[in-house]
């Protein structure tokens, strides 16, 4: 792993910061999930999911597969999707560069329901794979189409998308919108 990726994660760990007990108790009930599916000898797919794909699902994608990673679970895969494609915001790339992520624009790619979508290769190690990231829907071709995890990041898709075709099971994870904190002093934290 990058060192400045190794540093940025020594000191979350240093912090220390606790997790509210529900947000806890979300975390415990995916992890049991992951832990069941791995116990069957069954690949892990977690599917991120935001209303627009742009923020928290991509987020949220990257650093589950870093954690997967880093514990040694390769066979924990992880993905994002929205409900409408869109982009990946900007601050969300500076972000990940700022934390140690090294990225590539992988260029173009033609989509049915995003004509033109830019997407960046996420790397954060030499000896892993990177993340694909770009902006897309649930159904978009690559995404798992079954026995997967939908873990939903937002209030608006958690409320709005009460089934998730192909999902093996549905977890409630919001986060709150980065968005607010656009082209304030709070962007970067």
């Amino acid at each position: 792993m990058y060192r400045e990726l190794q540093h940025t994660i020594e000191g979350l760990v240093k912090t220390g910061q606790p997790i509210a007990s529900d947000r806890a108790e979300r975390l415990a009930s995916i992890a049991a999930w992951i832990k069941e599916q791995r116990a069957k000898s069954n690949p892990v797919h977690l599917v991120f999911i935001c209303t627009h794909n742009s923020r928290r699902s991509q987020f949220a994608q990257v650093w589950a597969q870093v954690a997967a990673v880093r514990h040694g679970m390769n066979d924990v895969h992880t993905w994002s999707a929205g409900t409408e494609a869109t982009a990946v915001a900007a601050p969300v790339i500076e972000a990940m560069e700022a934390q140690g992520f090294r990225m590539d624009g992988a260029g173009d790619h033609d989509d049915h329901d995003n004509p033109v979508r830019t997407e960046h290769l996420v790397n954060f190690d030499d000896e892993a794979s990177p993340v694909h990231l770009f902006s897309k829907t649930i159904d978009a071709p690559g995404n798992p189409s079954g026995d997967f995890a939908a873990i939903m990041v937002c209030s608006d898709a958690d409320e709005n998308c009460p089934f998730v075709p192909g999902a093996a099971v549905r977890f409630s994870l919001p986060y709150e919108d980065p968005k607010v904190s656009d082209g304030t002093a709070d962007e970067a934290r």
